[in-house]
């Protein structure tokens, strides 16, 4: 199965999808001086993420037939979950608007991930509520196979769990909140305290701010103690030079 091209893809899109894309074009006008091309692809289609045993959903830009375009890479696919995909296509909007990421050396992908996502998920969501795509079923979902995966015994990586709960408890529907407290409590007290204490730093932030969302992924790492050597990601900027590595060329 070919990728789809933007020009396919927007086929099959509905209308918050459309606008989702728009938005990226427009994002990608005023920040680096002209559009990026989205092209749709099943993640074992690419190298890096072939191999991983857990569900995979991502988007970043990259280099494609002499090109550079934005990449968007799917668990399910050709059958396509649009939620799904404004979601991917909605973390890069937020990072050319500024929402940087933080990097880790020596890389920890699942660390990195789990901080990113619990800045980042707000203002996403409400992005894409704002666009007309609802992802609270979908956060609910998240939710309640998490309640299940922390009700069984056994050790858990307490920085990277207490940020992905952490992220759960921020977003989720009110009535499952009671439920992911009461289980951590009985089965990860110690993941539970942790948690609590994420919420409560991150309720001092305006997260929709892309400098106070930043700010509060600096002070998680710094309150965490979290380790390695952590730098902010300037999207933009990578962006640019990726364009002239591929094209050969600069945008403003």
């Amino acid at each position: 199965m070919m990728p789809y091209l933007e020009s396919e893809f927007r086929k099959v899109a509905d209308t918050p999808t459309d606008r989702m894309i728009d938005l990226w074009h427009s994002v990608c006008n005023s920040i680096l001086g002209r559009p990026l091309e989205i092209v749709v692809d099943n993640r074992r289609n690419h190298p890096e993420f072939r191999s991983s045993q857990q569900e995979v959903n991502t988007s970043r830009p990259v280099g494609y037939k002499g090109k550079v375009v934005l990449g968007v890479w799917l668990e399910s696919f050709p059958k396509l979950k649009l939620l799904m995909v404004t979601h991917e296509i909605g973390h890069s909007v937020l990072k050319l608007r500024g929402f940087r990421g933080m990097l880790r050396r020596p890389r920890n992908q699942d660390l990195e991930g789990a901080l990113n996502s619990v800045a980042s998920h707000p203002p996403l969501y409400d992005l894409q509520r704002s666009l007309g795509h609802d992802p609270q079923e979908e956060v609910d979902s998240r939710c309640d196979h998490n309640i299940r995966l922390y009700s069984l015994p056994g050790a858990a990586d307490k920085e990277v769990s207490a940020l992905y709960l952490a992220d759960d408890l921020l977003n989720c529907s009110y009535r499952k909140r009671p439920q992911l407290k009461w289980t951590l409590r009985r089965k990860h007290p110690d993941v539970l305290r942790l948690v609590e204490r994420i919420v409560s730093i991150a309720s001092d932030y305006d997260l929709s701010d892309s400098e106070q969302n930043v700010e509060l992924r600096r002070r998680l790492i710094k309150e965490m103690k979290l380790d390695g050597a952590w730098n902010e990601l300037d999207e933009a900027k990578a962006i640019k030079d990726l364009i002239l590595e591929v094209e050969g060329r600069t945008s403003r």
